[in-house]
């Protein structure tokens, strides 16, 4: 199996997130021997930027028109972030929650990953198809307060979840399957309740790796 693992956190070793796929990775590696994992530090790792030209670019490639040498050529960086993520079986990503949602740099990434024609496709009546199927991810989210599971929709916090669920949300519509997550709450308060919470964090990333 090849791995991706999507690192959100510029903490280093402070992350919480981090922490806790670190602990799963280990895991994994100890029932997987042939395991093969890569790390994507996304806080300086360089992405196109997706400025006006790009846009238009992408709006030329969904009508069949034509786009500039300059385009084309800019387009071959963003396929080329495509095809590496496409190369690997399964995918980790651990992140921290800023301001409800995901980190900028993780947002960035996805916004690069996500196009139509390259990650999924629509049919006339609007279904969408993913491209990244036959993949599987586990998503490991920290924050400071918790906001519940990926699917628990009723509680006043996970309406303000813009982080976990929304992450589950673009790998399944761009076809990976399953989504495992852990949710790794509360990072910030009383020390014995950041330190229960780790815990759990650390249990439940053994219990996916017996499974992944």
């Amino acid at each position: 199996m090849r791995l991706l693992h999507i690192d959100a956190s510029p903490r280093d070793t402070r992350s919480r997130s981090r922490a806790v796929a670190d602990h799963f990775l280990a895991a994994l590696a100890a029932m997987r021997p042939a395991l093969v994992v890569e790390p994507l530090k996304l806080f300086g790792h360089a992405l196109p930027t997706l400025a006006d030209g790009m846009v238009e670019g992408r709006y030329a490639r969904i009508m069949g028109g034509t786009e500039t040498p300059d385009i084309a050529e800019k387009w071959a960086e963003v396929q080329g972030h495509v095809d590496h993520f496409l190369s690997f079986d399964a995918y980790v990503i651990s992140t921290p929650m800023w301001n409800f949602g995901v980190p900028y740099v993780l947002k960035h990434y996805v916004d690069v990953l996500t196009h139509p024609r390259i990650t999924f496709v629509n049919d006339a009546q609007g279904n969408v198809t993913g491209l990244a199927n036959g993949r599987k991810a586990l998503v490991i989210a920290a924050s400071a307060m918790d906001f519940g599971g990926a699917g628990d929709a009723n509680d006043a916090l996970a309406a303000l979840d813009f982080q976990l669920r929304y992450l589950e949300t673009w790998l399944r519509f761009i076809g990976v399957d399953p989504v495992e997550t852990i949710r790794v709450a509360p990072t910030f308060g009383a020390p014995e309740a950041v330190e229960a919470a780790m815990a759990a964090g650390g249990a439940s990333a053994e219990r996916i790796a017996a499974r992944f």
